[in-house]
């Protein structure tokens, strides 16, 4: 076992080809990455170790992301601008190292919210009105299908807020205990997946913002 000495949390962009790679996929290459620059990772017990790498909130395959989150844990202390340098250079086209931040060891992970821009497709037929009556509702339920799996979720309990700005939308959905919505889920739930998908458009998550440390 190697004790967490220091917590590094990396905030970074994940664009182009890159955001259509797996969690698991981006996990294993944050892996290579950390050593392949040679930085004194702390492993995790047990027969398999692994490197004390977290990510808070995983991206949807397909989403790019401009400020994700991502926190390693060191054995020794290091200093940030040389963690930066090492770990950006082995990491791929795609993937930019946006700031570093020094935590405590045991810092809090939870996701509270999360910030979506939805660029909207040219057959879209959103209007300020169609956002208000939605936001105007208690609750609306959506068919989530998994593989061969399908249940029913309530999104509406998840919207923040929503701002319709030109050709885009911008969301703010919270994450609880219960879960939360997907951008697809509350497109549909607006109307705007009638002839288009979403799925395979280019959204962007703007921001994860985490709790505060107790």
């Amino acid at each position: 076992m190697s004790q967490v000495k220091q917590n590094i949390r990396v905030r970074f962009s994940e664009q182009g080809d890159v955001r259509f790679i797996s969690h698991h996929d981006m996990m294993r290459l944050f892996e290579r990455a950390l050593r392949r620059a040679d930085l004194p990772v702390a492993m995790s017990e047990g027969h398999n170790p692994r490197p004390r790498l977290s990510f808070p909130m995983a991206l949807s395959v397909g989403h790019a992301g401009l400020n994700e989150v991502a926190d390693v844990g060191l054995r020794e202390w290091t200093r940030p601008d040389e963690f930066r340098a090492r770990f950006q250079t082995e990491l791929p086209l795609g993937v930019r190292i946006t700031s570093i931040e020094i935590t405590p060891t045991k810092p809090s992970r939870e996701a509270r919210e999360l910030a979506y821009h939805v660029p909207l497709l040219s057959e879209h037929s959103l209007t300020p009105q169609k956002v208000e009556r939605f936001m105007a509702q208690e609750a609306f339920t959506v068919t989530r299908k998994r593989k061969d799996e399908t249940k029913q979720v309530e999104v509406r309990q998840f919207v923040k807020a929503l701002r319709l700005e030109g050709r885009s939308l911008h969301m703010l959905l919270s994450c609880t205990q219960r879960g939360t919505a997907r951008p697809e889920e509350v497109m549909e739930a607006l109307g705007c997946c009638d002839g288009a998908d979403y799925r395979t458009s280019s959204i962007e998550r703007t921001h994860v913002n985490l709790a505060s440390a107790r």
